[in-house]
């Protein structure tokens, strides 16, 4: 907006430290000065202040790379699902979801409710799948556990057999086709997917 002050971030780095510059420049940060503090040279840097889907996006990535491992590890690796959730409607659903809260990811047929809010992650038939949006929650977010149709069970077995191989201990749960179309309609959102699978849509509940 016109005469509105830009906001920003500073950070304070000690010079010893200045290998981090380029992954810190990947993020924003600038350089603007040097000095010294109690003796040690430092290093002044800024950037411009996040907004909160954009914070959320950063935090969230940092997460999983501190579990995948440290910045030396991922040297020269080619992006992948566990790098974050880079969706903005997505990282922001993840992050204002709480504990028992829950949300709906589902297949490309699938009668999206008109309460719960929409994001829509279809690109053609077949992408992205339910799994693969799964897997890039379960990367970076606690899941308490997945319900899906019992239908699924039948017609689909090699779809259940996937869930169970991502999400581990996490507890997979079986309600009726109309049991989980009925918690849809009660959930924070619909994630749309290209998934042609039959009976392919998951309830994920925040764990």
């Amino acid at each position: 907006m016109a005469g509105e002050r830009e906001r920003w971030q500073h950070l304070v780095l000690p010079a010893a430290e200045s290998e981090r510059l380029t992954d810190l420049g990947e993020d924003g940060w600038a350089l603007v000065a040097t000095g010294e503090e109690g003796g040690e040279r430092v290093l002044y840097l800024r950037r411009p202040a996040l907004d909160f889907r954009e914070r959320v996006t950063l935090e969230q990535r940092a997460g999983v790379y501190d579990r995948l491992g440290s910045g030396n590890d991922r040297a020269g690796a080619e992006p992948t699902p566990e790098t974050g959730i880079l969706h903005p409607g997505l990282a922001h659903l993840l992050a204002s979801t709480g504990h028992t809260d829950w949300f709906t990811v589902c297949d490309r047929g699938f009668p999206v409710p008109l309460g719960p809010d929409r994001i829509d992650l279809a690109l053609v038939a077949g992408i992205p799948t339910v799994v693969d949006v799964l897997r890039a929650v379960h990367a970076g977010w606690a899941i308490d556990r997945v319900l899906i149709a019992a239908e699924m069970e039948a017609v689909s077995p090699g779809r259940v057999e996937d869930l169970r191989k991502l999400l581990g201990a996490v507890p997979l749960k079986s309600v009726s086709h109309v049991e989980l179309k009925r918690l849809a309609a009660g959930a924070r959102a619909t994630v749309r997917t290209g998934d042609t699978v039959a009976y392919a849509n998951v309830i994920v509940v925040g764990g």
